[in-house]
């Protein structure tokens, strides 16, 4: 429970649903392997708990902890985890039914279509945003920009690991759009980790420390570290009709494709699924967009591979990826860019 916010904000959480009448009980499933400080937990909670030598539940799957399931009075499981919930939505998650994420979906959505770039980036005497040299560049500058806030931290790897890919994306599109402004916020623990990270980019940020970490502004998509990572510079402007757009490209490209094939190289029938990034397990290239799989194994093929089994399987991904950029240029015709913003033509 430690790692779910803290045990004191989940107790305070209890509490409120408490005091609203809320019917519910609580059961929780021990991962602890020292008994003594189990008991000493334990001894503090308001609710119950199996014990901790029992196994029957250790060997569930759990893809992360803490994991909060929900379950009817028959005992059903309602919802695998609302721990995330919980954290976003506070009480408001509770009753966590289908309904009930509906409703909060749709009063986020209307919350972002009434939000403004200032009311992200500016609070109080707090209007600007840093360069490389430190300047302050005023966040009324910025307006009218396709901005990118960019969350990381040095001590994350996988933020690292994630750098080179924006870097190499918002290079590529400086060189025909000015437009797109990226602002660094950063989660570090320190200046001088803080320094130490943004002397590698290349576009502004927060004051180390600043406030306005928690953001509050109008979002196009909290989804562009995905879009970047999955399609790249051609996923720009990050907008919901560009995502549809490069989809129904795909779509297109595997018009005429069998749905499942059988391959020499496996034993099992493979399902043509749409894989954004895969190795293949017959030219051992890089794939992405469209593999032949077998995901009770993990299997994956090219289409190349697995529809031309009679010349082998030494094929790499080149036809393949030229023939995706090839339909990415096509893709890119309705877009026209006047060198500030991108318009559809």
């Amino acid at each position: 429970m430690d790692a779910f916010l803290s045990l004191q904000n989940w107790l305070k959480y209890i509490k409120k649903l408490k005091e609203l009448g809320e019917n519910f009980d609580i059961l929780m499933i021990p991962l602890d392997d020292d008994e003594e400080s189990f008991k000493q937990v334990f001894a503090n909670l308001p609710w119950f708990s199996l014990p901790l030598e029992g196994q029957e539940l250790r060997e569930a799957e759990l893809s992360k902890l803490p994991t909060l399931v929900i379950s009817s009075p028959d005992g059903k499981a309602l919802h695998s985890n609302v721990a995330e919930a919980i954290e976003e939505h506070d009480i408001q998650a509770y009753p966590f039914t289908p309904e009930r994420f509906a409703k909060l979906e749709k009063i986020e959505k209307a919350n972002r279509e009434a939000q403004t770039l200032e009311s992200i980036l500016v609070s109080g005497d707090h209007d600007f945003v840093i360069g490389k040299d430190g300047a302050k560049i005023l966040v009324s500058a910025l307006v009218g920009k396709n901005v990118l806030l960019y969350l990381s931290a040095h001590w994350c790897p996988p933020c690292r690991a994630f750098l080179p890919k924006l870097t190499e994306a918002y290079d590529k599109i400086k060189v025909n759009d000015d437009s797109l402004k990226v602002v660094f916020i950063s989660s570090d623990r320190d200046q001088a980790s803080f320094d130490e990270f943004f002397a590698t980019m290349s576009w502004l940020a927060l004051p180390f420390g600043d406030e306005r970490k928690v953001l509050t502004g109008r979002t196009v998509t909290t989804e562009a570290r995905n879009l970047v990572i999955c399609f790249g510079v051609d996923a720009y402007p990050f907008i919901e009709e560009r995502v549809k757009q490069i989809e129904a490209q795909y779509e297109e490209m595997a018009k005429g494709w069998p749905e499942n094939v059988n391959h020499a190289l496996h034993e099992h029938e493979l399902v043509l699924t749409k894989h954004l990034f895969y190795n293949c397990d017959g030219c051992n290239g890089e794939g992405r967009v469209w593999s032949f799989c077998c995901e009770e194994c993990d299997f994956d093929l090219h289409p190349k591979c697995a529809l031309e089994e009679n010349k082998g399987c030494n094929i790499d991904a080149e036809a393949e990826e030229k023939e995706l950029e090839e339909e990415e240029i096509k893709s890119k015709e309705g877009w026209i860019s006047d060198g500030e913003v991108c318009y559809k033509a």
